[in-house]
């Protein structure tokens, strides 16, 4: 990597572990209110809103199961794998979403990213996840 920083990607915080759960990318119009049920599962859920949009990434089922109103198949997206870095990460590191990324894209592999305190998470659809997986281990990524 530039700047003389590199990445050990056999460190135990930098492996990879994919999410058992397909998971959904919802959008809402921005005044939808997200109910407290949405999270009462212990599923992977991450909620983002903008003065465009609320953003919703859940399991199958998990937003009409809280009360959010069916997504119009336009504004619903899946089944998406979500590949997690072990973490925690600490906030200083340099490239680490970045350097998955530009695997992924040498591969031709779109992807969806979201961040947390903790870690990084890339989702990538699930009918291109062993080409995701194949592509990251030729890489040197580990795998927990």
């Amino acid at each position: 990597m530039e700047n003389g920083y590199t990445l050990d990607k056999t460190s135990a915080a930098l492996a990879l572990q994919t999410h058992p759960e397909a998971l959904y990318v919802h959008r809402y119009p921005r005044t939808t209110s997200v109910p407290g049920a949405l999270f009462a599962a212990g599923s992977f859920v991450t909620v983002s809103r903008t003065p465009r949009e609320v953003s919703i990434v859940a399991p199958a089922g998990a937003c009409e199961a809280a009360g959010l109103p069916r997504s119009a198949e336009e504004h619903c997206g899946g089944p998406w794998t979500a590949i997690g870095i072990r973490g925690p990460l600490e906030h200083h590191m340099v490239g680490v979403l970045s350097e998955i990324a530009r695997v992924l894209k040498d591969a031709s592999v779109s992807i969806f990213a979201i961040s947390t305190w903790d870690t990084d998470y890339i989702l990538v659809t699930s009918d291109t996840l062993a080409k995701a997986q194949a592509a990251l281990t030729a890489d040197g990524w580990q795998w927990a």
